[in-house]
């Protein structure tokens, strides 16, 4: 039998890889609902979020989003922001939050976010798989896939 190696320090690297990602999302998430309701009007706080090139893929799209320009962008997360301000939106809650370390500079995150309208009604419950990246701007997605919820 060959030995393994056992690196102690793993585990507590993956604990605070956690650790930053869950503020991450803690943050992103009021952040989209503040921009999508219309109380924050700064839609380049989104690049504290994304890293370009930003990869989204859902089940009738396929887009890249090669500079930050691009995500905030009309075609991009900018323009789903909008979308969003003309549907009545109210708000979005994270029901889910499942993360995964890939390794030191990667994680896969499986979430489930809850939208709701100006009334607090469900419009509706959707998961995405974001790949996260340790980036020299800090933790950021740079991938989502909307899946089944």
């Amino acid at each position: 039998m060959i030995p393994v190696a056992i690196d102690a320090n793993a585990e507590l690297d993956d604990s605070r890889i956690i650790a930053d990602i869950r503020k991450l999302f803690a943050n992103y998430g009021p952040t989209f609902v503040q921009l999508a309701d219309g109380e924050r009007m700064d839609i380049n706080s989104l690049l504290d979020f994304y890293g370009a090139p930003l990869r989204f893929i859902g089940p009738t799209f396929h887009m890249v989003m090669k500079d930050n320009e691009d995500i905030t962008g009309e075609d991009g997360i900018g323009g789903e922001i909008g979308r969003l301000r003309h549907a009545h939106f109210g708000g979005s809650t994270l029901d889910k939050c499942d993360i995964r370390v890939l390794n030191p500079r990667a994680a896969l995150v499986d979430a489930l976010w809850l939208r709701r309208d100006e009334g607090g009604n469900l419009m509706e419950r959707f998961g995405v798989i974001y790949i996260v990246a340790l980036t020299s701007a800090g933790w950021r997605i740079t991938s989502a896939i909307t899946i089944a919820a």
